[in-house]
C-alpha cells in the first residue's frame, strides 16, 4: 500500500454527507476547493498499511475529532459557496 492521508477520504465522506442538505454549487471545482480548504485546516493522518488505515479511521470517529472535521468542512463549504469559481 502506498502512503496515503486517511483524512482525505474522511473529509470527502463528510463533505458529501453535509452537501446533501446545502443549496450551493456542487461542481467538481467547488468540491475540490472545499476539500483543499478543509484539509489545510486539519492535521493529516498518513498511513502505509491497511492496519494503519483502520486505526486512523477509528481515531477520527472520536467525538472531538468528528466535531473538528465537521467544523472544518462546514467552514469550507460556506467560504467556497460565498465565492464560487464559476
Amino acid at each position: 500500500m502506498a502512503v496515503v492521508n486517511v483524512m482525505e477520504s474522511v473529509v470527502r465522506e463528510r463533505l458529501e454527507f453535509l452537501l446533501q442538505d446545502m443549496d450551493c454549487c456542487k461542481c467538481d471545482k467547488c468540491i475540490d476547493d472545499m476539500m483543499a480548504m478543509a484539509l489545510n485546516t486539519l492535521k493529516p493522518k498518513y498511513v502505509n498499511s491497511h492496519k494503519g488505515e483502520l486505526f486512523s479511521r477509528l481515531d477520527t470517529t472520536k467525538y472531538q475529532n468528528t466535531i473538528d472535521i465537521d467544523v472544518a468542512v462546514t467552514k469550507a463549504i460556506n467560504t467556497v459557496s460565498s465565492r464560487p469559481h464559476r
